[in-house]
């Protein structure tokens, strides 16, 4: 059987120095004392001052580190090496401090507990095979009556390719416990570019079984908003919005292409 994890390891390591020097990271930004959390973000997790904070997914830490400059007691969990020792030496080099642990968020730390906030922002669920499981590492982390604040693509936007002759194309499922593979398609930061690590294994989850994750780990929704706007340019017929967004154009028929969900731990 292949192993996903280890396939999809080796892409992200490659990556992150490429991701440290792409624009769309803002990293001189976040270097030079700036706050680079997306403005929709922000508002989800809204006052993190005093909060223990626990980032999934975390990647090179910048979103982790950007909270930690709102107040946050932060800590970032990724799978990639590669992409925690580029956390690391940000944190060192701004002098903003983080905790960095390097796991499979389905199989975290015992001691991954006691956190008043989880917080997790786009791209993420494409990467998990299991999200009952991924709902169940982030409700154990909780402390009881601590949040969930989880940003994404929404499952439409996902299912869909912009580059076929009509404007939008079905190509993906809308809900498939079967992993899709991706070769050769570069990255969302460079279409063009040419990796080693070429090959990736991604998932699909519908709304209903993101939602229903949370509820059977024991969380309470307390809203799941569908989004008009996404942090990058997710399909090509997209148009900036300002902020770093990008939405769909003023006269096409409109379709969600992100969500947010935020729940409770009793």
């Amino acid at each position: 059987m292949t192993d996903y994890f280890a396939l999809n390891r080796a892409h992200w390591d490659e990556v992150t120095p490429h991701h440290l020097a792409a624009p769309f990271y803002r990293a001189q930004a976040f270097r030079d004392g700036e706050v680079v959390l997306d403005e929709v973000a922000r508002e989800s997790v809204g006052d993190v001052a005093g909060k223990r904070l626990l980032h999934l997914q975390c990647h090179i830490g910048l979103d982790t580190l950007s909270l930690a400059r709102m107040g946050a007691d932060v800590t970032g969990l990724d799978f990639s090496p590669a992409a925690l020792e580029a956390a690391r030496t940000l944190s060192a080099e701004t002098d903003v401090p983080g905790r960095f642990i390097q796991a499979n968020v389905l199989e975290p730390p015992a001691d991954l507990t006691g956190f008043d906030i989880v917080f997790a922002s786009w791209g993420v669920h494409c990467w998990i095979p299991d999200m009952a499981a991924w709902m169940r590492t982030a409700a154990a982390a909780l402390e009881p009556g601590g949040r969930l604040v989880f940003l994404d693509d929404h499952p439409v936007r996902a299912m869909l390719s912009g580059e076929e002759p009509s404007p939008y194309a079905v190509r993906y499922p809308y809900d498939s416990p079967e992993a899709l593979i991706f070769e050769d398609i570069g990255d969302y930061t460079d279409r063009d570019l040419k990796m080693a690590a070429n090959r990736t294994a991604e998932w699909a989850h519908g709304l209903g079984t993101l939602v229903n994750a949370a509820i059977d780990a024991g969380l309470v929704v307390r809203r799941l908003d569908e989004l008009d706007r996404v942090p990058w340019r997710a399909l090509p017929q997209l148009e900036e919005a300002g902020a770093g967004f990008w939405r769909l154009p003023a006269d096409a028929p409109a379709f969600p292409l992100g969500f947010r969900l935020l729940a409770d731990k009793p």
